[in-house]
C-alpha cells in the first residue's frame, strides 16, 4: 500500500483471481437474469461485460459490482409484458438510458439520505417477494412445461398443478441435476467459484450426447459471437417508460446503498453514495448505447468479488473485459446451454433470498408496523405489477415512520436526583396542588405528532398553584403548532390558578414564541433560554421557582 492508495502492481494478481471468479459466476447468471426479464440471454451477457467495466471506473465504491441483479430483472419482467415480442429490445435500451437518467439525477440532487425512509421490514418483504416471482417464474423452464405469462406469479403452482401431465421429466432431471451439482460444488472450498457455471456446463453436455429433446438457450433465442454495435436508443418510447423506469431507479439504488453501507473500503470508510448514483446512472447511460439491461449494485456479487480477494476497483474491471472476451470467442456456445439448467440455478439464488429467517423473525417479533409493512409489500409483489411494488413500499415506510414517531411522542416527567442529575418517569395524569413538576416532551416533535404531546400533559384541574417546568432543548424546528399548544396549556394552567415555566428555550424557539404571541401569554418571566451547558437553564428555573415559595 502507497501513501497515495493501493499499490496496482501488488494488488494485480488478487484482483485478476477476483475478477475472474465473478466472471466465472457472472455469464450464467446474466444469462439467468435476462431470461427472467423476459429478453435475449445476450443482453445479459452484453450487462455483464460493459456495465460492470463502466461502472468499476464511475462508482465511489471501489467492489460494488454493477449489473442486472435479480430483483431488477423480475422488474423489467413486469414492464415488457404488455410489450409487443418484435419491440422488446427497442423498449429495454430506452428504459436503461431513463434508468440511468434517474440515477444520474438522484447522484447530483445529493439523495442519497432520502433512501433511509424505506426500512428494513419493507425492503425485507420487497425483496422475499421478488424472490418468490423468480423461483415461480422458472418453474415453465424447470419442468418443460410452459406456462402463460399471466401465470407467472402466485397462480404458477395451481396451474402446473393442473397440468401435471405435460411435465418433461429430461428437462426436470436436468434442473434437478444442475440444482445438485451446485449445491454441492458449494461446500467445496477451492470449487465455490464455478459451483454455478459448471453445472451448467456439465447439463450442456449431458443435453448435447444422451437428452437431445430438453429445450436450449439457441430454441429461444441466437447468441451472436462479437461484441455488440452501438445504437441509438429510440427516445420516441420514453414518455409511456418513465413511471416505471423511476420505479427501477429507486429499486437500484436501494439495493446499491445496502451494498456501499455494508461493504466499507479497505481503509474503513463507506464509500460517498451519491457518487455511486451518479456512477451507476452515467453507466447505464453509456450502456444503453451498447445493447445493455438496467443494471445497479447487486449485493450478493459485490459480496462474492470482495470474498475473492478483491482489493481494488480494478477487479471489476477485469470482471467485465473478461466477460466480454467469452462473448468474441464462445459465444455461439452459450446457445447450448440447457434452458432447464439456466432455471435451477435461478431458483436456487431466489430460494438463497427467500430464506431469512432471522431476518423475518426479528421484525415480526419486535416490530408490529414493521410486521405488516412486510407482509403488506411482499403481498403487493404479488399481485401487483413489480415496478409499482416499490411505490407501495415508500409509502407504506413513511407511514411506519408516522405511526411509530407518533406513538413515541409523549412528555415524560423529570424527578431530581443527587449529583444535579434527573430520572425519567412516566408523566403524572394531574398535577399535584402547590407542588412543582418538572416535564420534558421524548420522542419526535412534529405537527402529527403535537396532538399525542399535549394529551400526554398533566390536568391542572383542582391543583391550585401548581407550577409545571417543561424542558424544551433542542426543540427548535417544530413550528406554529407547538407555539398554540403551549399557549393552550398555558391558558389552563393559569385558569387553574398555577404557572407553566419554559426552560432549555433555544433562541430560535424564543424567537418563535415571541413572534407568534405565546410568549405573551406564558409571561416573558416564566420563559428560561438555554445556555451552552445542558441543564443548567433547567436547574436555574427549578431553584427560581423552589426560592419563591
Amino acid at each position: 500500500m502507497s501513501a497515495g492508495g493501493p499499490d496496482w502492481k501488488k494488488s494485480l494478481p488478487a484482483d485478476l483471481v477476483a475478477g475472474a471468479t465473478t466472471a466465472l459466476v457472472g455469464i450464467p447468471q446474466g444469462m439467468g437474469f435476462a431470461l427472467v426479464a423476459g429478453v435475449n440471454p445476450v443482453y445479459g451477457l452484453y450487462t455483464a461485460a460493459f456495465s460492470t467495466a463502466i461502472g468499476a471506473l464511475l462508482t465511489g465504491s471501489s467492489y460494488l459490482k454493477v449489473m442486472l441483479s435479480n430483483v431488477l430483472a423480475v422488474s423489467i419482467f413486469s414492464v415488457l409484458a404488455p410489450v409487443p415480442e418484435a419491440d422488446v429490445p427497442a423498449t429495454l435500451f430506452v428504459l436503461t438510458i431513463l434508468v440511468g437518467a434517474f440515477q444520474l439525477g438522484f447522484g447530483l440532487l445529493r439523495a442519497g439520505s432520502l433512501t433511509r425512509f424505506i426500512s428494513t421490514a419493507v425492503l425485507t418483504g420487497f425483496v422475499t417477494g421478488a424472490a418468490l416471482l423468480i423461483v415461480l417464474g422458472q418453474l415453465g423452464n424447470l419442468t418443460g412445461y410452459q406456462l402463460p405469462r399471466e401465470a407467472i406469479q402466485v397462480l404458477a403452482i395451481p396451474e402446473l398443478l393442473l397440468h401435471a401431465g405435460e411435465i418433461q421429466p429430461q428437462a426436470l432431471f436436468v434442473g434437478l441435476l444442475t440444482i445438485s451439482l451446485a449445491l454441492a460444488l458449494q461446500r467445496v472450498p477451492r470449487l465455490t467459484s464455478f459451483s454455478l457455471l459448471l453445472p451448467v456446463i456439465i447439463a450442456a453436455l449431458l443435453v448435447r450426447i444422451a437428452l437431445p429433446e430438453v429445450a436450449i438457450v439457441g430454441d429461444i433465442a441466437a447468441i451472436p459471437a462479437g461484441l455488440p454495435a452501438p445504437i441509438i436508443p429510440d427516445l420516441a418510447l420514453a414518455p409511456g417508460l418513465l413511471v416505471p423506469a423511476l420505479a427501477l431507479a429507486i429499486i437500484g439504488l436501494v439495493m446499491a446503498v445496502g451494498v456501499t453501507e455494508t461493504t466499507p473500503e479497505l481503509d474503513g470508510s463507506i464509500a460517498d453514495v451519491n457518487r455511486d448514483f451518479s456512477g451507476q446512472g452515467v453507466t447505464n447511460i453509456l450502456a444503453s448505447l451498447l445493447q445493455c439491461a438496467p443494471s445497479a449494485g447487486s449485493l450478493s456479487a459485490t459480496a462474492l468479488n470482495v470474498a475473492a480477494g478483491a482489493e481494488t476497483r480494478a477487479a471489476n474491471l477485469f470482471s467485465g473485459i473478461l466477460v466480454g472476451a467469452v462473448i468474441v470467442v464462445a459465444g455461439p456456445l452459450a446457445e447450448q446451454i440447457p434452458l432447464p439448467a439456466l432455471a435451477g440455478i435461478l431458483i436456487l439464488i431466489g430460494a438463497e433470498l427467500i430464506y431469512q429467517p432471522r431476518e423475518i423473525a426479528c421484525i415480526w417479533k419486535y416490530s408490529r408496523p414493521g410486521r405488516w409493512a412486510m407482509v403488506a409489500t411482499f403481498i403487493s409483489t404479488q399481485v401487483l405489477p413489480l415496478q409499482y411494488s416499490i411505490y407501495v413500499g415508500v409509502l407504506l415506510s413513511l407511514a411506519v415512520y408516522l405511526v411509530t414517531s407518533t406513538r413515541e411522542a409523549t412528555v415524560i416527567r423529570l424527578v431530581p436526583v443527587e449529583g444535579g442529575m434527573f430520572q425519567e418517569e412516566p408523566a403524572p395524569g394531574r398535577l399535584l396542588a402547590g407542588r412543582i413538576t418538572v416535564l420534558a416532551i421524548s420522542g419526535s416533535v412534529y405537527f402529527a405528532t403535537l396532538r399525542a404531546i399535549e394529551r400526554s400533559l398533566p390536568s391542572p384541574e383542582g391543583a391550585e398553584g401548581a407550577i409545571v417546568i417543561l424542558s424544551l432543548r433542542g426543540r427548535i424546528e417544530v413550528g406554529i403548532g407547538i407555539f398554540r399548544m403551549l399557549e393552550r396549556y398555558a391558558r389552563r394552567v393559569q385558569a387553574h390558578g398555577g404557572r407553566l415555566i419554559l426552560a432549555e428555550v433555544d433562541p430560535r424557539l424564543l424567537a418563535g414564541l415571541e413572534g407568534s404571541g405565546a410568549a405573551a401569554v406564558i409571561g416573558h418571566r416564566n420563559i428560561f433560554p438555554a445556555t451552552p451547558v445542558i441543564g443548567e437553564s433547567l436547574r436555574a428555573a427549578i431553584r427560581a421557582m423552589g426560592a419563591g415559595r
